[in-house]
């Protein structure tokens, strides 16, 4: 017979879902929670370690790189990234044949149950294979610099290696930064707000509950905005998104983008106008075309002030069509503008509304074009407006090219 978990009885239960290790402690050290994953890593039930001092279990953490950045956590700082190139490891774990795995660990505050206080969540990824492979990769280089001669050819190779590490490296980093702090807080916030409510439900007069559900109903849609944007990314990094090109009608693919984000202009009292040619057409990916349309647009929504306008153009020279997404809102400074297409370097920032986001949008949009051998700028004024321009190839022969 199946044992179901009450996960709402105990929230800790719900990180033995997830594929990393998960440690929860307060500011005392406390541990809070091990999840499933770090039983099976360090063979250490969650019954010997609940409730224990996490110094006290592993007194190697009481070393100042360790500790100091504990502390840290501890007074609501940003998240901190332990890598497993210079710490190896923070909790002891043995593979099948005796080695001791290589970690990642990255260090994040959460609220805890005090107001006020947060607790630190310690996110571990085995990254034992990465590491090995980082360590063949300086193997082989300091090979081919014994017989730079005979490797020349293999040199180039091992670079080429050793940057897609680095971005692969920047995209983990990335992903597990918005995991531990964008996604965990919103979630956390949600389930407090749910238990409040269920709790006292009888105490709470119908604006009081409309208000509430209100705050629900916007926490949820922007944590839904937050996975859409993880799971387009997340395939695209994998090249699980196929790019099928064909010659397709842009102002179709526009109205398209439009009517998905019209909710959201319709709150902010936002125009959105179509000036497009109806036979503006471009090798492109509809889908893709219609994903990058979308977040722009949605990146206009939110940094526009109610009544603001938003137009999408278009040019048509012999060899391009031109997609113009522009708007009247805050605008941004080119420092800013020079870092939006930059994995690792993009941020995110408040909107109009207070609307959050994650700053993945626009890489998604860079990524997508890129794949349709296309181009994305853009220009803007702060406090004046953005206009963002996509240039795409007309023909499949073009786009197969370029």
């Amino acid at each position: 017979m199946t044992k179901y978990v009450d996960i709402q009885s105990d929230p800790y239960l719900s990180y033995d879902y997830v594929p990393i290790g998960v440690c929860i402690v307060d500011k005392s050290y406390q541990i809070k929670c091990w999840n499933r994953s770090l039983e099976g890593w360090t063979c250490m039930n969650r019954e010997d370690t609940i409730g224990k001092n996490l110094l006290h279990l592993f007194p190697h953490l009481k070393l100042p790189k360790f500790k100091t950045r504990f502390d840290l956590m501890f007074q609501g700082r940003p998240p901190m990234v332990f890598s497993a190139l210079l710490n190896h490891h923070i909790f002891p774990t043995i593979s099948a044949n005796g080695d001791k795995q290589a970690q990642s660990a990255t260090l994040t505050s959460i609220p805890s149950d005090v107001r006020g206080e947060y607790d630190m969540l310690i996110a571990i990824e085995n990254v034992s294979v990465l590491f090995s492979k980082v360590k063949n990769y300086r193997e082989a280089k300091n090979q081919a610099t014994e017989e730079l001669q005979k490797r020349i050819e293999m040199e180039a190779t091992v670079q080429q290696y050793a940057a897609s590490l680095e971005k692969l490296n920047a995209t983990k980093d990335k992903f597990f930064s918005i995991i531990a702090h964008d996604l965990i807080n919103p979630i956390y916030a949600q389930h407090k707000l749910i238990s409040l409510f269920a709790e006292n439900l009888d105490e709470f007069d119908i604006n009081d509950a409309r208000e509430m559900l209100q705050q629900l109903h916007f926490s949820s849609g922007q944590t839904y905005k937050l996975l859409d944007n993880l799971l387009t990314w997340s395939r695209s990094q994998l090249n699980k998104s196929e790019c099928n090109i064909e010659i397709c009608n842009v102002r179709d693919i526009a109205a398209r983008a439009v009517s998905d984000v019209s909710a959201n202009a319709t709150l902010k009292k936002i125009s959105i106008s179509i000036e497009l040619d109806s036979e503006l057409q471009a090798a492109c990916d509809a889908n893709m075309l219609n994903t990058v349309l979308r977040n722009l647009l949605s990146n206009a929504i939110k940094f526009t002030n109610y009544g603001g306008k938003i137009s999408i153009s278009g040019d048509d020279t012999a060899d391009e069509a031109k997609i113009i997404v522009e708007d009247n809102g805050v605008g941004m400074s080119k420092d800013v503008a020079d870092k939006l297409f930059k994995l690792g370097e993009s941020s995110s920032m408040l909107g109009t509304n207070n609307e959050h986001g994650t700053g993945l949008g626009l890489i998604i949009c860079k990524e997508f074009i890129d794949k349709m051998n296309g181009k994305i700028t853009v220009e803007s004024t702060l406090g004046v407006g953005s206009k963002f321009i996509i240039s795409l190839p007309k023909s499949i022969y073009e786009s197969q090219t370029a």
